[in-house]
Order: C-alpha cells, then structure tokens, then sequence
C-alpha cells in the first residue's frame, strides 16, 4: 500500500502487552507507510486523557484483559463527543460481544490472528473511508475490501451519514446498489451464490394512519434491529425504502435464504411491538431471489427478482414467503403467441402511466374511463366493473383485510378485464358461444392485463390479483393452475364477484341472467372447486349486508358443509 493511497496518519492503540502494540505499529508501518504513526496507551484513563491532548484518526482498543471494558470505554469517549472510527480486537470471537460492540459504535471487530494481522492495514483503511465517507480502497476485483462482520450493522453514533439511512442506522438504498455491484461480481468471479431477501412490514400505512408517524418510526428502528439480531455479522442490510427492508446473504444459496426468512417470519410474528404503551403485533411478506440459481444476467435482477416475488407474497395474503424461482409467472413468457398489436398495449400502458404518475390515487378516473370505453363496445357488459370493484372492497374488509388492502382489491377488480382491450372485436362482440380456439383466445386477456399493468410501479400488487382472478380453487383454472391458498386473496375475491354479477347481468349474451338467490346457489355449488369456500361465505354476508340477498331459501346449509369440510383439511 503506497503512502498516497492511505489518509490515515494517526493511531491510538489501548493496550495492556506491550509486545501486541509493537506487533501492531511495525505491521502498519510496513502494510501502510513509514509514516503512520501509532500512539500506545495501556489503560482507559490514559487512552482519554491522550485523546483530549491530541486529534487521532482511529482509535483500536484490545479487549483481551476485560471483554466489556473496551465497549464500555468506546461509550465513554462517545459520551465525550469525541468522534472517530473504533476497532474492537479481541482473541475469540463472540457473537455476543460482537454485537454488543457494533450497539455501542464500533466499526468493526478483529479477532487475533495472523490472517487478520496480515489484511489488518486493508481492514483498517475500510472502516476509515466508510467512517467519513470519503471513498474506499480498491481491491482486484475494483471494489472496496469488505469488513468482514459488520456489513449490515446499524452504527450507532457518528457514522458516513453517504451510507447510512439515518432512522435506522441501516445502510441506505444508493449504498446497497452499490454493495450488490460489488457481491454480485465477485459471486460470478469466484463462483459462489449469494442471495437475496426483500422484507416488507405489513400494514404499515395503517400502523401510521393509528398511531401516528412517530410510531412508525419506532417500529421501524425496531424491526431494524430485530433483522440485525437474527442475520449474520457477514449480511448487508439496509432500508430499502419506506418499510421494506433488503438482506444480501454472500454465500448463502436458496436453502439457506429461505431458512432465514422462515425464522424472520416467525420472529416478527411472535414478537410485540409497544406503541403508546399498548403492544400491537406485526407480521412481514417476505421475497427470495438467489444468483445462479435464478437466471440473473444483470446485477440489478438480484433485487428486482426478490422485489417481484415480494409483490407475490403481497398479493397472496402478506405473511409468507415466496421464492422467485416458484412463481409460476416466470414460465409467462413461454405462453403462445396470439396476433395482438404491441403498440395497443404500450398505448393503454402510457395512458395510464400519464394519468397515474402524479399520486396513487389519481389513476382511478382514468381507469373508469379506460374502462368505460371497454364496456361501451358491449351493452351486455355495461357497469360490470364497478359492481366488480364495490363488492370487492366489501368482501376484503369483511375478510379483515386492512383498508390499503382491501383497496388494491377494489381497484384490480375495476381492472380485472382491462386486457379485454387487446382482444379482437369480432371475438369479443360475438353474438354467438366462442369455438374453442376463440376461447383460447379470449383466456388470454387475464395476462394481457397483467402485462399491461405489471409495468406500472404501484400497480404490481393490482396486476397480480388480475393475472391470477381466473383461477380455481381446485387447480383447474387458468393461466398458471394456481390452487388453494396460492392463488392470490384478492383473485380469489374477484373471482367471485366477477362470476356473480356475469350471471346477474352480463351474461345476457350467451342465456339468461338469474336472480341473487339462485346466483349464490351457484357460487355455492362450485365453492371448493371453483371458488374459495371462505370467501364466498364473506360474499354472502356482504349481499345480506347490503340488502341484495332477502330469501332465507338459498343452500346455506350446504355452505355451512363445505366450510366445514374445508377448515378440517387444512
């Protein structure tokens, strides 16, 4: 290391054994540069008296005599305001100690041996350049040295405020792109997995909306440090934004990522969090990618494959984990062709995009719109959506789905057959029953609109319920074959309320329409096989709620049944 490429200058080591400390200042001397300079100090009151009289640009401290007494000299000198990075050496490691030292502001740990003694300078020269933000030292892969231990650390105290997020003490989202840069080059480098968990706090909006931001950032520090506690020394953490969370996992393939989101899962489920001196409980949706064992050619695919197979375990009902390589939208792709003009889905995709971009909620008129010009080609269809759309919501609260939650389900259900855009009039105006390749055809507008609306930031979750809401309980649905629990809440919902209101009023086109009684005996008699048994219960009460099912006549003890039935298999 040549004296150009190091700002360190000054050095205090605390120690009690003299030989260490010479060790110490000829392995600098000789790592570093001539120049450096190592001050010695054999106890804590001789080391704060030094760093009074003089400025030092790292402090190492040797916990050998009294394994606390280092952490509590580092609290000592931060009470004092003094600021600069701290190593921590010890002759074991601890798991314990470690963590206990990373609490209290230390930059890193160093157990004693000659592997370390031999990168020490590198080590040393990594916690200062991340400790003032000032740039890191390359190594042959063109990155920083990584401190081995302390990547997801939340530092107490003075930190790189460049890396830091400064709620959680976790490093930021810019950071993280730049450490996946780094893990991910050296993983195909040296031919090694690593993987990678996205982690969402659920129902975190409403978390806020009751008891106030400041109780969301409490929940938020403390699910910070409840990830540091349960993942290794070695992982990256950081905020990825809002209250999502991201865990790089070096070395670590699918089997051992998806053990650790297991025990988060667990964990955040079992644990109570006090807020205003009540305790509320939370849970986590969790997503899993992991390099080579998905097909990641870019970089950036290890968080974006994580990222989409969180949105799954969203869309399914939040307190899961979903692993990117069993999402079954990943065989999309390998679905037959039909004769659509790409420009027509770009077309939908920008005109909901520009009426969207500027809030969340803005885009619902424009959806209404899009899908009034959709249902203005078919009176038989007409007001099919926003029947669609408010017994969805319904059905979700009535579920306990959150208020956020059951409004992604009001809004997917408005959207649910805007892939019927892109399918040919004379299929979707025929006057006649569909021949089976029509069929084929028209099946396809559950993905064309989740392709339409998978592009769409914050529409994901919405594009997911309306990809899925064709699928049957049983398997026998389509286009993934989905079955049970898998296939997304919200599908599932609009898999009701779209069958009920087609045999209401649309489907006038192909037989009769029927009355509530005897659309719900329908429901009811495919309920376990087409449809979700709890959720067909929670339509009905919705319908009776809302004065639309009066007779006392309908199978309710069939339903009753199949309930049953249900509940005892699961």
């Amino acid at each position: 290391m040549s004296t150009g490429q190091s700002e360190i200058r000054q050095i205090l080591f605390v120690n009690q054994d003299e030989g260490e400390y010479i060790r110490i200042q000829k392995d600098l001397a000789r790592q570093l540069s001539p120049s450096v300079r190592v001050d010695h100090a054999r106890d804590a009151e001789e080391a704060l008296h030094k760093l009074v009289q003089k400025s030092y640009d790292l402090l190492i401290i040797d916990s050998a005599v009294d394994p606390s007494s280092g952490i509590r000299f580092v609290d000592e000198v931060r009470r004092r305001r003094i600021s600069m990075p701290f190593v921590l050496m010890t002759p074991v490691w601890d798991d314990q100690l470690v963590r206990e030292a990373i609490k209290a502001g230390v930059a890193d740990v160093l157990v004693k041996s000659e592997e370390e003694y031999g990168r020490l300078a590198g080590k040393l020269l990594d916690c200062y350049h991340k400790f003032y933000g000032i740039g890191h030292a390359a190594d042959d892969t063109g990155s920083a040295p990584e401190s081995d231990g302390l990547a997801g650390a939340p530092a107490a105290g003075a930190g790189a405020p460049s890396i830091k997020d400064e709620l959680t003490g976790l490093y930021n989202h810019s950071y993280l792109h730049e450490r996946v840069v780094r893990e991910f080059s050296r993983a195909t480098r040296y031919h090694y997995p690593v993987s990678c968990l996205m982690v969402d706090i659920d129902h975190f909006k409403d978390i806020n909306e009751e008891h106030g931001y400041g109780a969301g950032d409490k929940l938020l520090k403390e699910s910070a440090q409840m990830l540091f506690a349960q993942c290794r020394l070695g992982d990256l953490i950081a905020r990825y934004g809002g209250e999502e969370f991201c865990v790089i996992l070096p070395h670590i393939d699918y089997i051992g990522a998806l053990d650790l989101a297991r025990r988060l899962r667990t964990v955040f489920a079992k644990s109570s969090f006090v807020i205003e001196g009540r305790e509320i409980n939370v849970t986590v949706s969790i997503g899993i990618s992991c390099f080579p064992e998905d097909p990641i050619k870019r970089r950036g695919d290890l968080l974006s494959f994580a990222t989409n197979a969180l949105s799954q375990s969203k869309a399914a009902g939040r307190n899961r984990v979903t692993l990117y390589r069993e999402m079954t939208p990943l065989h999309l792709d390998d679905m037959p062709e039909i004769k659509i003009s790409q420009e027509k889905i770009s077309e939908f995709q920008r005109r909901i995009s520009e009426s969207a971009e500027t809030a969340r909620r803005s885009y619902v008129e424009a959806s209404i719109t899009l899908i009034k010009v959709l249902e203005s080609k078919d009176s038989f269809t007409a007001g099919h959506a926003a029947r669609c759309s408010k017994y969805a919501r319904e059905v979700a609260l009535t579920l306990g789905m959150g208020v956020d939650d059951a409004e992604v389900v009001q809004h997917a259900a408005l959207l649910h057959d805007i892939g019927k855009i892109c399918i040919p009039d004379e299929i979707l105006l025929k006057p006649s029953r569909l021949t089976f390749s029509e069929f084929e055809t028209m099946k396809q507008h559950s993905y064309l609109g989740y392709k339409i609306l998978k592009p769409i930031k914050f529409l994901r979750e919405e594009a997911q319920y309306v990809l899925h809401h064709h699928e049957w309980f049983n398997g026998e649905g389509y286009p993934c074959h989905l079955k049970g629990d898998d296939i997304p809440l919200g599908s599932r919902i609009i898999s009701v309320t779209d069958s009920y209101d087609t045999m209401r009023t649309a489907g006038a086109r192909y037989k009769d329409t029927c009355g509530a009684e005897m659309a719900v005996n329908e429901l009811i008699a495919c309920a376990g096989t087409q449809f979700d048994p709890e959720v067909v219960k929670a339509f009905v009460e919705v319908l009776k709620t809302r004065g639309e099912l009066i007779s006392p006549t309908y199978h309710a003890d069939r339903l009753d049944k199949i309930l049953r039935e249900h509940r005892q298999s699961l």
